[in-house]
């Protein structure tokens, strides 16, 4: 099994939708088993994946990340974590293996209230965020038989689980518009997860750069693909700028198959999502 954090200090740049189609990919097209793991109160994975419907249940229910970790900050009647993943969620025919923890705007409440509670008690900072990354890393644990790749969509900037992801993650992919400002960011972005992954011995190769929303009528975009490649490790695939995976977010009640919901997008992340396989290591 292999753990990757997706993730870029910016929002805007196509990170939930990279997650989204590549899980689809990988389950669809490879008959992987994957996880999605979303992390960004903002839920666009999980809307995405599930659709409105499924996560309005989900949340109800409390079949959620943040209801998850609620036990561990607040102290309600312990579950497990394999409770709250929700099966074979995506709206792709034949049932591919994409299951999904699902994220909520409440999610940003339960790190506040982890900070505040642990450090009441005397908690460091760097000790709540290694009680949160033990926390994280026993619940993918005791689920990580069922799963060839479990992906974290990570939420724009530095949490203390964002932090927990990077630090548990074998990978961590940064999807990123081909502009300038949005290449600078990615240089602090990159020393930080280098911290954070090199307890566990993992290095600046184990940092993939995806170029996103790519026009090839903008030529500042292809002076950057340039700069990027040259500076970084970049996957050879470019996702464009791309009606089809912008409508893929759009949720349908009829299952379709993988190039209807992608149309004319399909073959590249087809590419996408087995450069990723023999980047790492599941081929």
């Amino acid at each position: 099994m292999r753990i990757v954090s997706v993730m870029n200090m910016k929002g805007g740049v196509g990170k939930s939708t990279s997650v989204c189609m590549l899980a689809e990919a990988l389950a669809s097209q490879a008959s992987m088993r994957v996880l999605v793991v979303d992390l960004d109160p903002q839920s666009n994975a999980s809307m995405i994946l599930c659709g409105l419907d499924k996560w309005s249940e989900l949340r109800e229910s409390e079949r959620t990340l943040d209801a998850y970790f609620t036990q561990f900050v607040h102290g309600s009647e312990p579950r497990r974590f394999h409770e709250f993943i929700a099966s074979r969620v995506t709206d792709i025919e034949g049932g591919p293996v994409v299951d999904l923890v699902v994220a909520t705007p409440e999610f940003r409440y339960v790190e506040r209230d982890a900070l505040d509670k642990f450090i009441r008690q005397g908690f460091t900072i760097n000790a709540v965020q290694d009680r949160l990354t033990r926390l994280m890393g026993s619940a993918v644990e005791s689920v990580a038989s069922n799963y060839d790749v479990v992906l974290f969509d990570c939420p724009p900037g530095i949490s203390l689980f964002a932090e927990a992801a990077i630090t548990m993650s074998e990978y961590v992919v940064i999807p990123t518009i081909p502009d300038y400002v949005s290449r600078l960011g990615i240089y602090a972005f990159r020393r930080r997860a280098v911290r954070s992954m090199e307890k566990r011995r993992f290095t600046e190769d184990n940092i993939l750069t995806l170029i996103t929303k790519y026009d090839s009528n903008i030529v500042l975009h292809e002076n950057e693909v340039q700069s990027l490649r040259s500076d970084f490790k970049t996957f050879d695939v470019v996702i464009p700028q791309n009606e089809s995976i912008a409508r893929s977010g759009e949720w349908s009640e009829t299952p379709r198959s993988f190039d209807q919901k992608y149309g004319d997008a399909a073959g590249i992340i087809r590419k996408f999502a087995a450069e990723f396989q023999e980047k790492v290591g599941l081929l």
